[in-house]
């Protein structure tokens, strides 16, 4: 656990004595760790809560606002400083035990509303948590004594970052240089699970430390926690309300809804600071909205895409000398130095599409360092096929006119170094001199036809543009019209209705664009990809392959992008030797055309170790995993979403090879990282909560892993849906964690949702739909229905045998589970053949001296003893007992073959032999018993005991018989009773 985890987690224990046996567990010996837990545990205990306050008074009185020479236990107010829509702030005067100036902060009077003072608290809460030397500390709590909540801070004494940097007439580096700390700090905030959500000149103040401007990060009022509860009572964001400052506040806060709200939304403010910080306004500038209406502003914000911080100073058209001055430079100058790398940096931040902006703020801090250290940064300038995504936000007629001014300027260049060769001949110049001048104007020739192929291109790119739009408009848009007009489907059809019935039209639509129909097909496989639907994903893709390879060849970095997301469509079509094939070859070209390192590589490398775990090749996948970890690492950093993806796959390797020591701290650390990078509502976060949850039911602990679950699960049904293979993947997890937890019938119930889902959205044979039979047909074996149980594991072991194949370890899982169940009908001849059958399988792969081949021996002999069949079962036992004892003597499994020996003996009425083996059976079983799986384990037991019985039974020792009978009772009365709780 993590310091704030436990920390949280004390809160929570009713007496001193509790918290600390907690601390005593929870810190481990960690003597340190201890010590600043019960520092924190102090400090909240000396702050105290102003819910506490809220408890004692009914509601707050309107008596009049404290003014300057009151005076609040030991402070005495001077002077207000600030007031904003719930609090006032004073400087006040602190007269003990120390004595300095404090900023104090009170709740307004009549503010009787238990959000308000709720938010008033989680302000209060939110800079306790966090010591950052950009963020003003909070020092003590309180209330007044007609009853209104303060808290007291450090006080700042300074301005508003753009006031200070513009009074002081700061260079644009001194202000990126002051810029950096303030990103550093919020930063800090996030790490702390707390988004600021107003970040605006007012709340970054800038104070001086022996001379020198240090940023000073204010105001959490609005602050929302990403992870921990503020306040257990009233914190919460209602719908219809929003909170942030209009012309710092990003698109998502601008919705009618703050589920959208992560970290990411304070990047955006960031981003405008920076902007007002460059230019001298906000993107979305004060006069417009001033004028604007309400839903005008909300559309803006939402929808209008800002102009460059270059464009906007070049538009300031006379205010940019002042602008300029304010700045110590020359207007011209200032503008070259924004345009470019500033420009992409802040536009970057601004993105309308949070999954494009920098995903943290010390990514954002870090390429402005890079700029101030003249390092290339990672902000680049849009893409290709980003300016196509975005077409609708572009005009293309500027381009045009740019390529042709550029033709003239080529062919001025010709013609005037044409002349120029003339002349220089009649002047009678020298040879070499001439044949530099045709080499002068072959290089203009070559130019020139350039820039017509340019301006031929940029025509080409307009026409399919335009194109594109009509397409969208006439087919999509459309669908809204009445069904009685063309196209129309009604005004209550859905993006995806539309979609659906506008892709018969692509072909026909962009006959003579077949690149056009490409990169739209792939987009739509992508789409389709995370709506959970592989085969209309498959069909989009695979006619994007077609296309780009027919188009462009088999190399080329877009046929690639198709032939891997196909791959990777055939992978959730539970098609994977194609997959597999495909992923193979395309991770191979990539290497080639792009380099190992390339982000795309990457991608490749990953999503291909991903169909190696799908088709039961751990190592291969687990070596692939860590390979790519490594190099992301290195190429992208530690926080990156895809690092995060890579070390959330890795950690799935290192649990399904049973290395549950490695994968539960990877866990831990790659869901840490998501809900500070993106999160708890990103669907990466979710993921990860049901991979922590997954790690956390196989170490035991049910505790842990089923609010975790749930909580995942609840989450993913709004989010994506209740038919997402992700949500379904959830449902079929918790469902496993409930039948391990005991809880069967919520496991069941779960199951049967499971599997009807799967076969209605992917098909009866889809591997997921085969695992969710086994899945339920276990519920049924583990609750004694065993003749329901029996033709769904049939069922299931036939589509994967078909599916998968026998060398897949679902297949065998399956196999197993069938004959397991066949054994319990007393049908033990159908079990003995598909134990004879994976026994050859693994005699014939791992080896003749293999514990997986002693695996499927020790079955056999058992089928074989309950045929009566015990000299038929006594070779093949002894067979598997050499094995184990040679590999594994003192498992669990090797005294269980000792004993079902010893009963192969016992029915050949060797007793004399029989005794040692059967002794040695059941002590070694009841010396491991505490490491064993309790169903496995007790059966066995029991098994062990009625043979030991048994053989003292036919040898006519009535005592020793008794004795055993007696023990083979009480085992059997005590599972009653475990079976009743």
């Amino acid at each position: 656990m993590t310091e704030r985890e436990i920390f949280t987690a004390a809160l929570t224990k009713g007496s001193p004595a509790e918290r600390a046996a907690f601390l005593d567990e929870a810190c481990a010996g960690d003597a340190s760790l201890r010590q600043r837990v019960e520092s924190l545990l102090s400090e909240h205990g000396h702050l105290g809560s102003f819910m506490d306050v809220l408890s004692r008074v009914e509601t707050l009185d309107s008596s009049p606002l404290e003014r300057p020479g009151t005076v609040i236990g030991p402070y005495r107010l001077l002077q207000q400083i600030g007031e904003g829509g719930m609090g006032t702030v004073f400087m006040a005067e602190q007269t003990h035990p120390v004595q300095r100036k404090v900023a104090l902060k009170v709740i307004k009077p009549g503010m009787d509303s238990r959000q308000v003072i709720a938010r008033f608290e989680a302000e209060r809460q939110a800079l306790a948590m966090m010591d950052h030397v950009n963020i003003a500390r909070v020092l003590d709590a309180g209330a007044t004594e007609s009853g209104r909540p303060y808290f007291v801070m450090e006080l700042v004494h300074g301005l508003p970052i753009t006031k200070y940097c513009d009074g002081n007439r700061l260079t644009p580096r001194q202000r990126l240089e002051l810029f950096v700390p303030v990103c550093q700090a919020i930063q800090h905030a996030h790490q702390k699970g707390i988004i600021h959500r107003d970040i605006k000149p007012s709340n970054v103040m800038i104070t001086l430390y022996d001379g020198k401007p240090v940023a000073k990060v204010i105001d959490f009022g609005v602050a929302k926690a990403t992870e921990q509860t503020l306040t257990e009572r009233t914190l919460f964001t209602q719908y219809g309300t929003m909170v942030g400052t209009f012309e710092y506040m990003s698109p998502e806060q601008a919705e009618m809804s703050a589920l959208g709200v992560d970290t990411r939304s304070d990047i955006y403010s960031l981003g405008v600071l920076l902007y007002e910080l460059l230019t001298g306004s906000t993107p979305l500038s004060h006069s417009r909205m001033k004028e604007a209406a309400y839903g005008e502003i909300l559309r803006m914000i939402k929808e209008e895409e800002p102009p460059k911080p270059s464009t906007r100073l070049s538009d300031s058209g006379e205010a940019l000398a002042s602008i300029s001055a304010q700045r110590q430079t020359e207007p011209a100058k200032l503008t070259r130095l924004v345009r470019g790398e500033l420009d992409w940096i802040v536009m970057k931040a601004l993105e309308k599409d949070r999954n494009d902006r920098y995903e943290t703020a010390n990514g954002f801090a870090a390429d402005v360092q890079r700029y101030l250290n003249d390092e290339p940064v990672q902000a680049c300038p849009p893409s290709a096929g980003y300016k196509f995504r975005k077409y609708f936000h572009k005009h293309k007629s500027g381009v045009l006119l740019a390529a042709a001014f550029m033709a003239l300027l080529v062919s001025g260049a010709v013609v005037s170094a044409w002349q120029a060769v003339r002349a220089t001949v009649a002047e009678g110049k020298a040879n070499d001199d001439c044949n530099r001048a045709v080499a002068a104007e072959d290089a203009a020739k070559i130019s020139e036809a350039k820039a017509r192929d340019e301006a031929r291109r940029a025509k080409e790119s307009e026409s399919d543009t335009r194109a594109v739009l009509e397409f969208f408009q006439e087919k999509v848009l459309a669908a809204a019209r009445p069904e009685d007009l063309d196209g129309g489907l009604g005004i209550d059809a859905s993006i995806r209705a539309a979609v659906d019935a506008a892709e018969p039209q692509i072909a026909p639509a962009f006959l003579d664009r077949p690149l056009v129909e490409a990169s739209i097909r792939n987009s739509l496989g992508e789409s389709y990809l995370y709506l959970g639907e592989p085969a209309l994903a498959t069909r989009q893709l695979e006619r994007s392959r077609q296309l780009r390879l027919e188009q462009l060849g088999p190399d080329h970095p877009d046929t690639l992008t198709s032939m891997n997301n196909l791959a990777w469509a055939y992978v959730d079509a539970g098609r994977l030797d194609e997959a597999l094939l495909l992923g193979e070859q395309t991770l191979e070209k990539r290497k080639v055309a792009l380099g190992i390192d390339h982000a795309d590589t990457l991608t490749s490398m990953n999503d291909l170790a991903g169909t190696y775990y799908a088709a039961g090749k751990l190592d291969q996948a687990r070596q692939l995993w860590e390979q790519t970890l490594e190099k992301r690492k290195a190429t992208l950093g530690p926080d990156h979403l895809d690092t995060l993806t890579s070390m959330s796959d890795v950690a799935t390797a290192y649990h399904a090879t049973g290395k549950l020591d490695k994968a539960l701290p990877l866990r831990e650390q790659s869901l840490e990282k998501l809900l500070a990078t993106v999160g708890p509502d990103h669907p990466n976060t979710l993921i990860g909560m049901n991979n922590m949850a997954t790690a956390y039911q196989a170490a035991g602990k049910f505790d842990q892993a089923l609010p975790l679950l749930e909580k995942a699960l609840e989450k993913q049904r709004v989010a994506i849906g209740p038919d997402h293979p992700h949500t379904l993947g959830s449902m079929s997890n918790l469902a496993a964690t409930y039948k391990a937890a005991g809880k069967f019938d919520k496991a069941m119930a779960l199951d049967v949702e499971t599997l009807e889902r799967r076969k209605a959205t992917v098909g009866p044979d889809h591997p997921d739909t085969l695992n969710s039979m086994n899945n339920l047909a276990t519920d049924y074996r583990e609750m004694g229905q065993v003749a329901e149980a029996e033709p769904l594991f049939r069922d299931a072991v036939a589509g994967a045998r078909a599916k998968l194949g026998l060398e897949h370890s679902f297949t065998q899982t399956y196999m197993r589970n069938l004959a397991d169940c066949y054994d319990r009908l007393h049908q033990s001849e159908k079990a003995e053949l598909i134990w004879r059958e994976l026994a050859t399988f693994w005699k014939e792969k791992a080896g003749a001296d293999s514990p997986q081949y002693a695996a499927e021996l020790h079955p056999i002999g058992a089928s074989l003893l309950a045929q009566n069949k015990p000299a038929d079962a006594e070779p093949l036992l002894r067979e598997c007992l050499a094995i184990r004892e040679k590999t594994e003597p003192d498992a669990w499994a090797t005294f269980c073959t000792k004993s079902v020996l010893g009963g192969s003996l016992l029915g050949q009425k060797k007793f004399a032999e029989a005794e040692p083996l059967l002794l040695a059976g059941y002590e070694g079983l009841k010396q491991v018993e505490a490491k064993t799986p309790q169903r496995d384990g007790d059966q066995r037991l029991r098994e062990s005991l009625e043979r030991l019985a048994q053989l003292y039974e036919a040898t006519g020792n009535e005592e020793k018989a008794a004795e055993w009978r007696k023990k083979f009772d009480e085992l059997k009365s005590q599972e009653s009773e475990k079976g009743k709780q």
